[in-house]
């Protein structure tokens, strides 16, 4: 079962919450771990990014407590990609020489993890 990432326990909070960092950076060794509010920030707004773009849940599933895989993943890359955003070059690029990221938050990659192409052509 995925489990949405924070950096609070907020589930248990009595366990460590030093456990839901250690997972965040086990996923995303650059995480700004420096600054907690924005770190929590990010990874709320791609949360709430990934649930607006998803396809509406079945009446069984429970996208807040529940999320499928796909979505903790989804929420991890928007999360990055936010971040990368503001730290990107006057150009809107990451990196240096020959080796650069122009950052798209919501990209084409994200949206095709939080909503998979069925491969079947639609028809009219």
């Amino acid at each position: 079962m995925a489990k949405w990432y924070t950096v609070t326990n907020t589930e248990t909070p009595d366990d460590d919450e030093n456990d839901a960092r250690d997972r965040l950076l086990a996923a995303w060794p650059g995480a700004p771990l420096e600054n907690i509010e924005m770190l929590s920030m990010l990874l709320t707004t791609a949360k709430g990014d990934v649930i607006a773009y998803a396809p509406e849940p079945a009446d069984d599933e429970d996208i807040e407590n529940d999320p499928l895989d796909r979505y903790v993943l989804a929420q991890l890359k928007q999360a990055r990609n936010i971040w990368n955003d503001g730290s990107v070059d006057s150009e809107g690029q990451i990196g240096d020489g020959g080796f650069t990221f122009t950052p798209r938050p919501l990209d084409r990659t994200i949206r095709g993890v939080i909503r998979h192409r069925s491969g079947k052509p639609r028809v009219l």
